[in-house]
């Protein structure tokens, strides 16, 4: 009882790790650079003076804010106008993706035969290889994720004022998917460590032999037994 509630938390923090994974992904609020005035931006055709703009930079579309102007999101016109640290950030992240999908799969799969060996009787240890697997699996989207999350931090902080990086803008600053990643990496991270030392702490005995499914043998009574060691004498008598 103890491994399958331990099992379920392992597979509820890898659950939402995955799906924190997803929207770290998606959202374009990765990098927030405050443009100057007279930046000489233009937008269909027209160029704004004398307002702050506010330039969203994701992974996949970058988006414009203005007070007069609703949100603008566009897709990169290039490759050129991304920065190196953002080009890494997509091949690391789709990669998490891909690894954190499979490793909840082997985890759901590694549960449900968990289930079924209590039910049968089974004290083989194949099941337990989905349930290591996903907790490695979900250790590497952690690793994935950390490094263009902290390599994407670093180069903001750093180059904050830097005008050769900022391009014309006033400052750069961290935007809240950096900052929605860190729980992702948590998240991934814990349900990693469960579902991997589960199958180490968690023996096939203690987990397999929890009241198995089985139909139980039909035991006599005492009493009857007690009567029907007596018969004998009574026959004799």
């Amino acid at each position: 009882m103890i491994c399958c509630l331990i099992h379920i938390l392992g597979l509820l923090f890898g659950t939402i790790g995955m799906i924190l994974t997803w929207i770290v992904t998606i959202m374009p609020y990765w990098r927030l650079a405050v443009l100057a005035e007279n930046n000489d931006l233009i937008i269909d055709g027209g160029r704004i003076d004398g307002e702050w703009i506010s330039r969203w930079d994701g992974l996949w579309i970058t988006c414009l804010k203005q007070p007069q102007i609703n949100l603008i999101c566009n897709n990169y016109g290039s490759m050129v106008s991304l920065t190196s640290d953002l080009k890494a950030a997509r091949i690391f992240m789709s990669f998490a993706i891909a690894m954190s999908v499979i490793a909840f799969i082997f985890s759901v799969i590694g549960f449900v035969l968990n289930q079924c060996c209590r039910c049968w009787g089974d004290k083989g240890s194949e099941r337990h290889c989905f349930t290591l697997t996903a907790g490695l699996l979900y250790f590497l989207s952690t690793l994935l994720v950390l490094i263009p999350v902290i390599w994407t931090t670093v180069n903001v902080s750093r180059r904050a004022y830097d005008a050769s990086y900022t391009r014309g803008a006033v400052r750069i600053e961290i935007g809240q998917a950096l900052m929605l990643a860190w729980p992702n990496i948590v998240f991934l991270l814990l349900g990693g460590i469960i579902l991997t030392f589960l199958c180490c702490c968690c023996s096939l005995s203690t987990c397999c032999t929890e009241e198995p499914c089985k139909p139980s043998v039909y035991k006599q009574h005492p009493a009857r037994e007690e009567r029907a060691s007596c018969s004998p004498r009574m026959e004799y008598i």
